[in-house]
């Protein structure tokens, strides 16, 4: 055990604070080292690198995240190759590869946290009314600090993509690099024979261990009584219904992409990593990418060429701040701010996000439920370090998600998906997380936990699964140190707020279950200070509610959108490379020209996943020529 206390781990768990019984957890986990191992990243090489005289590689990898770390992991198993990958953040900390504590990762050294603009349509109810957007800065990206669910979407979300001229990208063109990640549990496997997960890839697959409380079965018991299918997995051939998500978790620890992807990769001579280096700008010759220029941490900018490709994996944020500072952007914006115009195309235009309402609890007292006891946080750390098993090996309940169309029942494919979030009576420390982890607004956080004092609360959340509602992102400045300005545009299409509306609607079907009423779970009001003068649970105080409580899911896509080459909307072609420019791709979220019905990392991983296999067959076949 000696081995497992080395200043390297303890300095780690130092520079992550956790608010919630922060010591106990601290002197565990360092006693278990082994949660995050020495040395399991690739080492960084930042020395070896800038002592170079004119550094040079044949694949520039910008952004260490769910994309990036598997991008460059697959490049460099070509081993003639020599791969750099560059990430603004250093190794995960211990503390995120523990499910259970990731609400405590936002706000971190961890996350770029980044603020949206103000709108007087949305976001009201969250802190100086503005909806914040978290984003990992970490080797991972934001699989190290995400809800670990593993969801796809469905089979029209990818076929859309076909018919609008992205070819090679339909769902059956597509399931295979989902699947080729995969290291899935046998069992689910067997169930499926197959047909859609996968097995022996780096990414381990499966469902979480441990069920957060009763009330998981008694809402599943709900659905089925109105005739709401209870599936067995997400990910298959049915789309609409209730179930438990699968996740990326393994031996009850996070399984982030660059533990996945990296950590195997690391001893590769071939494969270089650059840690705490931001990216300014693109070195550009002409309408050719060859390299970027990078602030070191040190201070000291570093100019570094790549004789194949550049490829930008920075995510739906990064990736458009870096095409406009190198001039590829909105000719008009960048004019504005002095910066010369290489490529005009609508680069951080047309962004979407999955928005998620909170403003619908239901309260209920379950008679039979044991009490908190005051060893509880002593039990859970026991039980996660010894066994890893219990609420420390999950992600609080929120893996059971319904898809629905509030639309039309009987259709297959769902426009809403319920995160079914539950809060036992008296755990306001759950509450007080879960609220700030969002960002709301302190007498909201108040008005919510006052609430958790006298009964159990479930969130039924739905959020909109295809918004109409698009925003944009724009440089505040040629200078690449000040942070983008977000304009979400939240709830501006009135189609959205009205679908929000319509999922009200469902929830009062399962309230009228014999099930719901067998256990007294009723709708809660929840007093909020801007809806102050509406009838409780009436059409304007629901819409009011939304207004406030409505909040991001942490998905934007789309700033830099796939389409056929000229089409006025995209920035990138179906085979990823920046239309207009030579030697330059995007591979990330940034580039899905419509968003996934479900949860985004695993379709960015299989974005990944393709983008570098369109690299290997052009590459390949011209290093063969």
């Amino acid at each position: 055990m000696e081995t497992c206390l080395p200043a390297s781990c303890t300095s780690a768990i130092a520079g992550s604070p956790i608010p919630l019984f922060a010591h106990l957890l601290q002197t565990l986990i360092t006693a278990q080292c082994a949660i995050t191992r020495p040395n399991q990243y690739p080492r960084d090489r930042t020395e070896e690198i800038s002592s170079s005289k004119e550094p040079e590689f044949d694949f520039i990898v910008v952004g260490g995240g769910s994309a990036g770390s598997a991008v460059a992991a697959r490049l460099s198993e070509v081993g003639s190759w020599k791969v750099l990958l560059i990430e603004a953040g250093e190794d995960p900390s211990p503390t995120s590869d523990v499910p259970g504590l990731l609400l405590q990762l936002q706000g971190t050294a961890e996350d770029y946290s980044y603020e949206v603009e103000p709108q007087k349509e949305a976001c009201l109810g969250m802190r100086d009314q503005r909806c914040k957007w978290a984003k990992g800065k970490a080797l991972g990206g934001s699989s190290v600090i995400n809800v670990l669910l593993y969801v796809y979407g469905n089979d029209k979300d990818f076929d859309s993509w076909a018919e609008r001229g992205n070819e090679g990208w339909s769902y059956e063109e597509v399931l295979p690099y989902f699947m080729k990640s995969q290291n899935c549990d046998p069992e689910l496997l067997e169930k499926t024979g197959g047909r859609f997960f996968g097995k022996g890839g780096p990414l381990d697959v499966r469902n979480f261990n441990y069920t957060e409380s009763r009330m998981q079965e008694i809402l599943l018991d709900a659905v089925r009584e109105l005739g709401v299918p209870v599936l067995d997995y997400f990910n298959g051939d049915r789309f609409v219904g209730f179930g438990k998500a699968l996740g990326t978790v393994g031996d009850g620890l996070r399984a982030n992409t660059a533990r996945a992807f990296l950590s195997p990769a690391k001893d590769r001579e071939n494969l270089f990593v650059l840690k705490s280096a931001r990216v300014e700008k693109l070195e550009m010759d002409g309408t050719r990418a060859i390299g970027v220029q990078v602030k070191l941490k040190n201070g000291k900018s570093l100019k570094i060429r790549a004789s194949k490709e550049v490829v930008l994996s920075a995510g739906t944020v990064s990736t458009p701040q870096i095409l406009m500072l190198s001039g590829i952007g909105p000719k008009d914006h960048l004019r504005e701010l002095g910066i010369e115009v290489l490529a005009d195309l609508p680069v951080g235009r047309g962004i979407q996000d999955h928005v998620i309402w909170l403003g619908i609890q239901m309260s209920y007292v379950d008679e039979a439920k044991v009490p908190i006891s005051p060893t509880y946080f002593l039990d859970a750390a026991y039980d996660y370090l010894v066994h890893r098993k219990g609420e420390l090996a999950t992600i609080g309940g929120v893996d059971l998600l319904g898809f629905v169309n509030v639309d039309d029942p009987k259709d297959p494919y769902p426009n809403v998906e319920f995160h079914n979030t539950f809060v036992p009576q008296g755990a306001t420390f759950k509450m007080e997380a879960l609220m700030n982890a969002f960002g709301v607004a302190d007498d909201l956080v108040q008005e919510f936990t006052r609430s958790s004092l006298d009964s159990d609360v479930v969130f039924m959340g739905p959020a909109l699964l295809k918004p109409k509602s698009k925003g944009r992102i724009e440089l505040r400045s040629a200078d690449p140190a000040d942070p983008v300005r977000i304009f979400a545009n939240y709830l501006t299409a009135r189609e959205d707020v009205d679908t929000l509306l319509k999922s009200v609607d469902f929830v009062r079907r399962i309230l009228d279950t014999e099930v719901f009423k067998k256990f007294g779970i009723k709708l809660r009001h929840v007093p909020i200070g801007g809806c102050a003068g509406t009838e409780p649970f009436s059409r304007e105080y629901w819409e009011c509610s939304i207004r406030h409580t409505t909040t991001t899911v942490y998905h934007p896509t789309g700033s830099a959108r796939m389409g056929p080459v000229g089409h006025p909307d995209a920035v990138v072609d179906p085979r990823l490379k920046v239309q207009k420019i030579q030697g330059l791709r995007v591979i990330d979220a940034s580039v899905m020209p419509d968003m996934p019905s479900g949860n985004i990392n695993a379709p960015t991983i299989m974005i990944a996943e393709k983008g570098a296999d369109l690299i290997k067959r052009e590459w390949l076949r011209k290093d063969e020529l």
